[in-house]
């Protein structure tokens, strides 16, 4: 396992990983990364879905302005990395489209702000919360060969696992089970029905549909199986 792996997992915040992967990516040639990701649900660069960016080596003016240049709709570069699943090199991206004119517009923008190459790599999470990261800023001796992107990638997408592990305890903690909520949670871990739970607790099979939307809610998922793994990882009820 590459060391960065290990250094990803051992990650317990994310100031944490905040350090690692910057100092990695410098490592291998590129002083500047950023990184974006959508929350569940949204569209991955529809503005409404995405989170704060994280940033490391551009100026505030390069963000500001890139922030403020209807970036989602308007950067080809991430929808083609997102498409195509593999890190994409920023001048082969545009290169390979058609652009449109208010996109050749963004892209001179960009080339004033003197951002020059690099490479964004798709990141892909769970329910649909997808994101990328950016490594520019080039040096001369940057790691550009096939296996040092492919390294560079599985790290990327670690990073991304691991920020999504950090966001939906976050959200756990912000947003407690109830004691009935866990005590749902526990019967469906166990691999109980909701009309046997029901029966086991006294209660409506639509109360327990109920119960079940908030848990699926607060613990970020979408079905039973993926709600008591998170619950049992998360240590809401015992395995």
């Amino acid at each position: 396992m590459p060391a960065i792996m290990e250094k990803v997992l051992r990650s317990r915040s994310l100031p944490d990983l905040l350090e690692v992967m910057p100092a990695y990516f410098e490592e291998n040639g590129f002083s500047s990364c950023f990184y974006f990701s959508a929350a569940p649900g949204t569209r991955g660069n529809a503005p409404e879905g995405l989170m704060e960016p994280m940033h490391h080596g551009f100026s505030p003016e390069v963000v500001r302005t890139y922030l403020a240049a209807n970036f989602q709709r308007l950067d080809v570069v991430p929808r083609t990395a997102m498409a195509l699943g593999v890190p994409v090199r920023w001048t082969e991206a545009w290169a390979s489209v058609d652009a449109t004119p208010e996109e050749r517009g963004f892209l001179q923008l960009m080339r004033e702000l003197e951002i020059g190459d690099g490479f964004t790599m798709p990141c892909y999470g769970p329910n649909g919360r997808d994101g990328y990261v950016g490594i520019g800023r080039m040096a001369e001796n940057a790691r550009v060969d096939e296996d040092a992107l492919r390294e560079m990638h599985m790290a990327a997408q670690a990073m991304h696992l691991r920020i999504c592990e950090f966001l939906a305890g976050r959200q756990a903690d912000d947003r407690p089970l109830s004691g009935r909520e866990r005590e749902v949670l526990d019967w469906v871990a166990r691999g109980k029905s909701n009309s046997v739970i029901a029966e086991i607790l006294g209660i409506s099979v639509g109360t327990v549909d109920t119960y079940l939307r908030r848990i699926y809610d607060k613990l970020d998922v979408t079905d039973r199986t993926s709600a008591a793994v998170r619950g049992i990882g998360m240590g809401l009820i015992a395995a």
